[in-house]
């Protein structure tokens, strides 16, 4: 079994024009391009037993070769696939499980239920026209772009895609090229593969929104390769709910992209003691952009689902709460349209590009170019163990200080304890496989900063109520119109009175031993 490394790119049906005009792509290429034809059969079980387990059986006709092929495993984040792939040429279009000589897949497929449930589920159809390119650096890519269809039953869905496959040299490579062609063709990154796609097609069920991971981490570790560990981790998260988002299928997608991202803002924040250049540079620039721009869609997904629609229960066919409702989903869609433009432009996808080629190598120069004097700061060897139990300390300690004046803090002090709070949750989630002899003080001292941020999460909720309210006011509005907003912010201000709820969940967190 081989593991497959590629990047995948979007294209639009019109750039496949462009993109064949590319000077670049011409002056890297060592081979005449090829056209074949790929017709492909995935196959699986009536429940879907293979797709549940992460992997995609396929027969494959090129010319008049079968090839049949077994992926499964890895990981996919800002467009870079990389699964485990297992092919064997058979001599007809039926599966033939003794070409299956890898141990653990030869298990999976023992004489059984599953070998007799296998059975047709959708169809990949499409030309492929590949040329192999060599970079300056000796590096080898194979440049595959891909035109056709995914078909199950009576449905299907266009396929134009380019995927650059890693034959010799680093990833950095595939990143550094599909950098250089961003400049001339327009595509976006792929997050999800032809076999997602097709059972999203054959089924009419995609993938639910990705909630993070935990992040793995050695205890042997230096802090430099846990910082990479956990960047790759929040970019995965971030990427891997984009097309959801993109699709409207559920606010969800919007909310764990933000929160991926919010992730991957702190641990910046985290590491900038082993790298000072990185608290200012043209990427965390970018990431602030995004986080703005997905905020607005946020605030208002909430307040419409979940604030408004509260409220409303109480006062059903209010005239005025129904205009007050239209006027916000207006609001909302906009916002949410605004996000979306941002995540389809160019901008998002050099992110993503800048993102995935410093995840992967480890290589921060570029995308964060500084003369910050490290003399004073923790080197990129430091053991994570050390690195992490001086950061989780540090931050208990800054928490400790706003214990003294729990009762006397305002809005706005709550508003930064809040946020004080979940990058401490985001520091002890990151870092709790350094620690795997305590996991359960781990999971209560993480559970601890939860119930704390859920209370400050809902205060914050209703603070924001006036300020969204004030968007779709005026100074014309009709009395039931002004009524309801009224009842809005009477209701918006109950919450920020609950604070012996407070108190017992802060006192639930004091109690917490910490498990660094």
């Amino acid at each position: 079994m081989i593991t497959e490394t590629e990047l995948k790119l979007q294209l639009p049906p019109d750039g496949v024009s462009r993109l064949q005009r590319q000077p670049l792509l011409k002056s890297l290429s060592v081979s005449r391009s090829v056209t074949c034809r790929f017709y492909s059969i995935y196959y699986d079980t009536p429940d879907m037993d293979l797709r549940h387990g992460g992997l995609a059986f396929r027969l494959r006709r090129i010319g008049r070769h079968w090839f049949q092929t077994i992926k499964g495993g890895g990981a996919a984040a800002a467009g870079l696939h990389q699964r485990s792939e297992f092919e064997a040429e058979v001599l007809k279009a039926h599966p033939d499980f003794t070409k299956i000589t890898d141990p653990s897949l030869a298990r999976l497929f023992a004489p059984g239920a599953l070998r007799e449930q296998l059975q047709p589920v959708f169809i990949t159809d499409f030309h492929r026209t590949t040329r192999l390119l060599r970079f300056p650096d000796g590096g080898e890519v194979e440049f595959c772009l891909d035109r056709g269809k995914i078909i199950a039953g009576s449905r299907d869905t266009p396929v134009c895609e380019i995927e650059l496959e890693l034959r010799a040299g680093s990833i950095s490579a595939l990143f550094k090229f599909a950098l250089d062609l961003l400049s001339d063709v327009s595509f976006r990154l792929e997050s999800v593969s032809k076999a997602e796609r097709g059972y999203a097609l054959a089924t009419g069920n995609w993938s639910p929104s990705m909630k993070a991971v935990p992040v793995q981490l050695r205890a042997e570790m230096s802090a430099s390769e846990a910082f990479l560990a956990i960047v790759w981790n929040c970019v995965s998260h971030l990427h891997g709910n984009e097309t959801g988002m993109l699709q409207g299928r559920d606010i969800e997608h919007l909310h764990q992209m933000r929160v991926g991202l919010r992730r991957l803002r702190s641990s910046m924040g985290m590491f900038s003691q082993v790298y000072p250049e990185i608290s200012s540079g043209p990427l965390v620039h970018e990431l602030k952009w995004l986080s703005g721009m997905l905020s607005s869609a946020r605030d208002w997904d909430v307040f419409v689902t979940e604030v408004l629609a509260q409220v409303d229960a109480c006062f059903p066919g209010h005239p005025g709460m129904e205009e007050l409702k239209d006027r916000c989903e207006g609001r909302r869609r906009h916002f949410n349209r605004e996000a979306c433009s941002a995540v389809e432009s160019q901008r998002y996808t050099e992110l993503m590009l800048r993102l995935g080629r410093c995840a992967c190598t480890g290589d921060w120069s570029e995308s964060f170019p500084s003369e910050a004097d490290r003399s004073t700061n923790l080197k990129p060897e430091t053991p994570v163990k050390e690195f992490a139990t001086a950061l989780l300390e540090r931050r208990r300690r800054q928490l400790g200080k706003y214990g003294k004046k729990l009762v006397s803090l305002d809005e706005t002090e709550l508003h930064a304890l809040r946020i004080v709070i979940k990058k401490h949750r985001y520091a002890a989630e990151f870092f709790a496989s350094a620690y795997p002899h305590k996991n359960k003080k781990t999971k209560q001292y993480i559970q601890s900063l939860s119930e704390i941020q859920d209370i400050l999460g809902a205060m914050n909720d209703a603070a924001n109520v006036e300020r969204l309210l004030g968007e779709v006011s005026s100074e014309n509005d009709g009395k039931k119109l002004c009524e309801a907003i009224g009842i809005m912010l009477g209701w918006s201000a109950r919450p920020l009175g609950d604070k012996e709820h407070f108190m017992n969940a802060w006192k639930g967190f004091i109690e917490a031993e910490p498990f660094w």
